[in-house]
């Protein structure tokens, strides 16, 4: 029997017929597609698909599984009613664990995140017969061709850390964003207005960035246990934080803006209660940011602005209420591995700042210098 672990929603835009997901190695991977004999292909750089037409949306469904789900249909948020029109399976080397839309104009997008290994990758596209239908009379398929990407582990794999994240842009509506439990008895439930930065119940949860444009991003991470209270996002500290509890009844968590409507499936996790540590990111520089653009007079359709969204950024981090919700250090303001390396910067007359972001070379010499 296998399970479905986690899963999320993206929409890609396909280039010359060609959507890109590329497993991230770390280092400058990209050159000339490999050679499609086929509709699909995977080599050590990730999967390359044919697609029926060239399209703005292409619906792409990512599923995490803890084994080979052949047969088994993927439980809502879904689009299993729609037949599978062609279906290939590779194994994919995913060293970082991140796999990434990499668009036309060069932009690596990070969608969905795994442990690190060797995965099956099992991928079924839906709707091409119409797509390429209504391409051949000039007609556009938006959101209508889609493909979906199943992946389980080669191997067993069991453990703590994370176990699943993925990263979308969040669009905002009256100066704010959310998101909430999918649940299809009811609607979602409204957190309180308030003038702090989030409000929240136990189901749903609002946040208000400094700038609605640049559009923030919101990052959602499931981990198998409490992180460390030194996991960061790219060296970076928070400088807003809360702890809250958080219920998932059916298994799916969507996104809102007022008068923008919801994005269902944008993360998936087990049902049942978690805890959840929101934090965020580079809230500080964000007006400075959106004021530089406008007087440039960049436009949001300009790949510079599209550059900058996400650069606010929120974590909504999950783990099992099982857990006692330990270490305590990550509920400290500043974790003791970031104050250890300001004492030994400056001990070492490097200068370093008394609060904000690390520079990422003094986080580099004294991961070198301490064992």
């Amino acid at each position: 029997m296998s399970t479905r672990i986690s899963s999320t929603l993206h929409s890609a835009r396909s280039h010359n017929l060609l959507l890109e997901i590329a497993t991230l190695t770390g280092h400058s991977d990209a050159g000339s597609p490999p050679a499609l004999s086929g509709w699909a292909v995977a080599d050590d750089r990730g999967i390359f698909i044919r697609v029926a037409q060239d399209a703005e949306e292409q619906i792409v469904h990512f599923e995490l599984w803890d084994n080979d789900p052949a047969g088994r249909r993927s439980p809502p948020p879904s689009r299993d009613d729609l037949p599978v029109e062609v279906q290939e399976t590779f194994t994919i080397d995913a060293p970082t664990g991140e796999l990434a839309f990499r668009e036309r104009n060069g932009t690596v997008r990070n969608v969905f995140t795994v442990r690190p290994g060797r995965y099956h990758a099992r991928i079924a596209g839906r709707q091409r017969k119409m797509a390429r239908e209504r391409a051949a009379a000039g007609r556009i398929s938006n959101g209508r061709e889609s493909y979906t990407v199943q992946l389980w582990p080669e191997s067993a794999s069991t453990g703590n850390g994370l176990v699943a994240a993925t990263q979308h842009v969040a669009t905002t509506g009256y100066g704010m964003f959310g998101f909430y439990d999918e649940n299809e008895d009811s609607d979602h439930p409204e957190p309180e207005i308030t003038g702090a930065w989030f409000s929240a119940t136990s189901r749903a949860v609002d946040v208000r960035p400094m700038c609605q444009l640049p559009e923030p991003g919101i990052r959602f991470e499931l981990w198998a246990d409490a992180p460390p209270g030194d996991v960061l996002h790219t060296g970076d500290e928070p400088e807003v934080q809360k702890r809250l509890k958080f219920q998932v009844t059916q298994g799916s968590i969507a996104l809102y803006a007022v008068a923008a409507g919801s994005e269902p499936g944008a993360f998936s996790l087990p049902p049942g209660g978690y805890h959840l540590h929101l934090l965020g990111y580079r809230r500080s520089i964000m007006p400075t940011i959106e004021k530089e653009l406008y007087a440039r007079e960049i436009s949001p359709l300009d790949d510079e602005w599209k550059r900058t969204e996400g650069t606010e950024l929120y974590v909504a981090r999950f783990w099992p209420e099982h857990d006692n919700g330990e270490p305590e250090a990550a509920q400290q303001w500043e974790p003791d591995r970031l104050k250890a390396i300001r004492t030994w910067a400056k001990t070492n007359g490097l200068a370093v700042n008394d609060s904000g972001p690390i520079p990422p070379t003094i986080i580099a010499q004294y991961d070198a210098a301490t064992p």
